[in-house]
């Protein structure tokens, strides 16, 4: 198992590759609230995308949408800092993590 940490300068290409390989595909927000240490998880629901969003330039920030019951549910996580790409041995995606302002985000895939 490896670790790949994005450069920042990465994140929207990353991003928006990262949604088009992963579409429909389940997933798992487990959520770290930094200040609080509380922990919260959603349910595996269909991953429509994590994307980069720079419109407030000076706080970007990332958002995570998934599909809830024909209903799109998006996460938006503020001011990240990191993204980092967790592979399995095999190479293949096993996580995302975003360390944001306040959250340590973690979006899980289902597995088989």
């Amino acid at each position: 198992m490896s670790d790949v940490a994005i450069p920042r300068r990465q994140w929207s290409e990353f991003l928006e590759s990262f949604s088009e390989r992963h579409r429909g595909a389940l997933v798992r927000m487990e959520i770290h609230d930094v200040e609080t240490g509380e922990d919260v998880g959603s349910p595996y629901e269909p991953l429509e995308s994590v994307e980069l969003d720079t419109e407030d330039v000076g706080n970007p920030r990332i958002n995570v949408t998934m599909d809830s019951e024909r209903k799109l549910i998006k996460h938006i996580l503020f001011r990240p800092s990191h993204v980092t790409l967790h592979l399995t041995p095999g190479g293949t995606d096993e996580w995302l993590h975003i360390q944001s302002l306040n959250t340590s985000t973690t979006v899980r895939f289902h597995s088989s």
